[in-house]
């Protein structure tokens, strides 16, 4: 297969590196000089045993010099999404899979949905519907992944935890491609499979996330402390609890409890989430993705979610506060 990998951050890289010894790889990066440095020193990766790996890989910032390709993996922010779709053309060939790696809900997820979602562009996500109209979502896959990686620098990552990946077409399709990209995870070494529903296994991951991120840019705090702080996990079950709610009004079934949620992110230690690292790094956090879009759907469903919007509120308060 000919991969393109749009964006040079912790989770792009962590799949150019693992897919390079299985598949035709190349790193589509923003910036020259980023392309220049994994250029001359390969991509490093400190794996979760402490190994440290370089790994050679085609990487430009040049999407017209590779041509088009059987899949794109977008990896990048879910609000820098519009912002690399001129990539995108140069890379498309008549059978070419776009497949958006993106935390939170992605703008695709009306597609195929009855009401109230039918024929609806979610504003959290794709505001001028700039996304919807773009993306032909015949051609998408769905992507959820749990890897917990750190970025170190430009091609320089260290994979903390976890290698789970779930793939699945929006419209609940099994294709060749669909089954072909799972293959290929699975090859590399991830724990990849395919789902026939892929919205529920958003909401699984979308259901620690919409709790954990926000609450470690208001507290600082690591995962483990978030999970085990009676206060901090009593907010997180709360927030959690009313967007399961929100998610079985949309016809969505979770295969946990809030409980055990709460475990398996515990259980990956004491690492900071991506929104904490974004925070600290004086980016823009996802908190639309993953919290507003949340909010936007229980109000079409008519689920009250307070703790939610409390949340939201204060995440978004500090975010602006950092930046004046």
């Amino acid at each position: 297969m000919r991969i393109a990998i749009v964006g040079g951050g912790a989770v792009g890289c962590l799949i150019a590196a693992r897919l390079a010894p299985h598949a035709e790889v190349a790193l589509v990066v923003r910036r020259a000089a980023a392309a220049a440095e994994i250029r001359r020193h390969g991509l490093r990766m400190t794996t979760p045993a402490g190994r440290e790996v370089r790994v050679p890989v085609t990487v430009t910032d040049d999407p017209l010099a590779l041509g088009p390709q059987d899949l794109v993996a977008v990896c990048v922010k879910a609000y820098a999404l519009k912002g690399v779709l001129h990539a995108l053309p140069p890379l498309a060939g008549p059978e070419t899979a776009v497949m958006p790696v993106v935390n939170g809900i992605p703008w695709w997820y009306p597609t195929a949905q009855p009401a109230p979602l039918a024929g609806r562009t979610l504003a959290s996500v794709d505001p001028d519907g700039v996304l919807t109209a773009s993306l032909d979502p015949a051609r998408l896959i769905g992507a959820v992944t749990y890897v917990a990686v750190e970025s170190q620098g430009d091609g320089a990552i260290r994979h903390v935890n976890d290698q789970r990946f779930v793939f699945g077409d929006p419209a609940g399709r099994e294709t060749p491609l669909l089954r072909a990209v799972t293959g290929l995870f699975a090859r590399a070494g991830f724990e990849a499979r395919a789902t026939a529903d892929i919205r529920s296994e958003i909401w699984t991951k979308l259901w620690g996330n919409l709790a954990f991120n926000p609450l470690s840019v208001l507290t600082g705090a690591p995962l483990t402390t978030i999970c085990t702080n009676p206060g901090t996990r009593d907010v997180s079950a709360r927030m959690m609890a009313e967007a399961r709610a929100v998610a079985e009004r949309l016809g969505v079934t979770f295969g946990m409890s809030i409980d055990d949620r709460i475990a398996t992110s515990a259980a990956i230690g004491d690492f900071k989430t991506s929104m904490l690292q974004d925070y600290e790094a004086g980016r823009r956090l996802e908190l639309e993705a993953i919290v507003g879009a949340a909010i936007e759907l229980a109000d079409l469903v008519g689920v009250p979610v307070p703790t939610l919007r409390t949340i939201h509120a204060l995440t978004d308060l500090r975010a602006n506060s950092r930046a004046a």
